[in-house]
């Protein structure tokens, strides 16, 4: 992607960019990530373990029958938290009677909508932009 013009310039989160793994781990579940990042998700399920020691990039707390916390445990991402790692709103993938499996194949090929809006944005500034689309997108002013 070297050869798009403005390439070199640092990446600027947009207000509602997801910024790291906690942020899109289901609240309130008992659910904690255990990196900040994540490795590239493909078509292949086993490509949301991490590190070469392939551990599950989330963990689970688990509680006995009187609810006393007795540890945690290793979990996959849930699809709903894929969708919110590729910019797409929840349950995007949520259609057709797709299991989690076909739901992973169909994201490991989408592009996420901040790397394309990344890679599109120093386009902006070759192409002629009117005042009210400007106020639009953030970093932006308008050309005369």
């Amino acid at each position: 992607w070297g050869n798009l013009p403005g390439m070199a310039r640092g990446i600027v989160p947009w207000p509602g960019d997801v910024l790291s793994l906690q942020e899109c781990v289901e609240p309130n579940c008992g659910r904690r990530a255990k990196f900040e990042k994540l490795r590239t998700i493909t078509t292949k399920t086993n490509s949301i373990r991490q590190t070469k020691q392939n551990l599950f990039p989330v963990s689970v707390e688990r509680r006995a029958l009187d609810g006393a916390l007795e540890g945690e445990d290793g979990d996959m991402l849930w699809c709903t938290e894929m969708e919110r790692i590729f910019g797409f709103p929840t349950h995007y993938t949520d259609v057709g009677n797709m299991g989690r499996v076909a739901r992973q194949r169909l994201l490991g090929r989408a592009w996420s909508t901040p790397v394309v809006r990344h890679l599109l944005a120093p386009l902006r500034d070759y192409f002629k932009t009117t005042g009210a689309q400007a106020k639009q997108l953030p970093g932006v002013s308008p050309q005369k």
